[in-house]
């Protein structure tokens, strides 16, 4: 289960009620989201415990860290009590007839109940307990369930009942709110945005950082790249600690006219119900709010405690620095009479660790295509396969070129970005060259018995400018340092 965001709850639960839509979270769900909390800050309290015992064997004074709470109850206690204190969010009350009809479900294994895992372990009472108590509270066509897991359905199914509306978190917006695609404007005005503020620090301030809220997967990315590699490397902690550069922009939907920022702070945004309104109007007319949602890659920095055992056995305990990370993050951004003002994460973000090796030259062609269409407004119709392949870019006078030439299994590309609507006056404004080279030590054993091994075909990138620390996602970024994005117009026609 996915940890909670308490700030994107109150902001979704503030915007619900302007509508007249109330917010639930049933019991369960509040505890399994305090159990998974409380198991998260026991893992920051006990990760530096053996080498702090080790510093006190060597005779070392070693500061014991504090930490706020005192046991896993008081952890647990506190979230509650900070769900509970949300306006706007109600708190279902798990009944008794629920959690017993619940509880029959998991030991006789009825929907929404199954086994689970190679020990076929009995779950599903607390999807079972929650739903039944929704049932009772409201009819199945006045209910929107928010959640990603196909149990629910099934468990509607089962009992007989209507399935009521069920939407993934990123799809709630869309579901409940005036969204439209946007025309390209957002979208430039939010490339503009981020490249000012790129390079920053995670956990930087205002003036040198840029938050785009919690970060997961880096950890995992790791563990996956070292396992089976010989190395008996332990991962203990990873985190994103730098964004380096703006590698694309998708999916840019706009939501008009919403309310002010923050009316629970501000009584003049409030109407006597102590529902959020419009912001205030003054002599120039009211102010104008949209928010713009988007998916948003960075290239990213990452740093990793790591433990590998020597070889008489003895842990050795490093902080390893990753520089071929990517972020994807949801963010929305607040538009104040046209001007960004604000930004949020919708979400957690997800990073990944990228590679400069592929098994197929032509997978490594599909990674540069795909790194590509990541560039805001930027469309190759026939792909990088066609004869000529050219990329316009959306509201831009510009355009992308890309000349492949192959030599066996290996291929190279030239990447170039062309300025001017003019084709008499176009003139190419950058070069990047990109080629794929086939690795003959990736080749086991010998011409005849031998076999292909993995990750054969290697690719590097060279430009003035650009470092391929990230592989072909450094090409995007390229990119999107060089086009002029002030110059956009929707009516542009590169």
């Amino acid at each position: 289960m996915a940890r909670p965001d308490l700030d994107h709850l109150r902001r979704l639960a503030a915007r619900l009620d302007a509508i007249r839509i109330e917010t639930w979270v049933p019991e369960p769900v509040a505890w399994e989201w305090a159990e998974h909390i409380a198991s998260d800050w026991q893992i920051v309290k006990n990760a530096a415990k053996t080498e702090r015992d080790r510093l006190k064997k060597a005779g070392l004074t070693v500061d014991v860290p504090t930490t706020h709470y005192r046991s896993r109850e008081e952890v647990i206690e506190a979230f509650l009590a900070g769900l509970r204190a949300i306006p706007h969010v109600r708190i279902t009350e798990l009944t008794g007839p629920s959690a017993i009809e619940a509880l029959k479900d998991q030991i006789l294994v009825r929907t929404p109940a199954k086994r689970k895992g190679k020990d076929l372990i009995k779950t599903g009472a607390s999807d079972s307990a929650w739903l039944r108590d929704v049932l009772a509270l409201a009819e199945p066509e006045q209910v929107l369930i928010v959640s990603s897991d196909g149990d629910v359905k099934q468990a509607f199914t089962a009992w007989g009942r209507p399935v009521p509306h069920i939407r993934s978190r990123e799809k709630l917006r869309s579901s409940l709110f005036d969204i439209t695609v946007d025309d390209g404007h957002a979208q430039a005005a939010i490339v503009s945005y981020l490249l000012k503020r790129l390079p920053a620090e995670t956990f930087g301030d205002e003036d040198d950082g840029l938050d785009i809220g919690g970060i997961a997967g880096l950890e995992s990315a790791i563990t996956r790249q070292s396992d089976g590699d010989g190395s008996s490397l332990s991962v203990y902690g990873a985190s994103v600690t730098r964004l380096v550069a703006l590698a694309g922009l998708s999916d840019v939907a706009v939501e008009r006219d919403v309310p002010g920022d923050d009316p629970d702070d501000d009584p003049g945004q409030q109407d006597p119900s102590g529902r959020p309104v419009r912001a205030p109007r003054d002599d120039l007319g009211p102010v104008k709010q949209d928010i713009a949602y988007a998916t948003v890659f960075f290239l990213a920095q990452g740093e990793a405690t790591v433990q590998t055992l020597l070889h008489g056995g003895d842990p050795d305990v490093s902080v390893i620095e990753y520089g071929n990370v990517l972020v994807r993050a949801q963010l929305s951004f607040r538009f104040t009479d046209g001007v960004i003002t604000a930004t949020e994460a919708e979400g957690e973000a997800t990073a990944l660790l990228l590679e400069h090796h592929y098994d197929d030259d032509d997978d490594a062609l599909y990674a540069l295509q795909e790194a590509l269409e990541s560039v805001p407004g930027l469309d190759f119709p026939d792909g990088l396969e066609a004869a000529d392949p050219r990329g316009n870019i959306h509201g831009i006078p510009a355009h992308v070129t890309v000349d492949t030439g192959r030599h066996g299994v290996d291929w190279s590309a030239t990447v170039a970005l062309w300025h001017g609507a003019d084709p008499d006056t176009r003139e190419a404004a950058a070069e990047a060259e990109v080629t794929c080279t086939y690795d003959p030590s990736s080749w086991w054993g010998g011409s005849r018995d031998g076999f292909q091994g993995p990750n054969g075909h290697q690719v590097a990138i060279s430009a003035d400018g650009l470092s391929d620390d990230h592989g072909v996602w450094a090409v995007p970024a390229w990119l999107i340092e060089r086009i002029d994005w002030s110059a956009f117009d929707p009516d542009t026609q590169p």
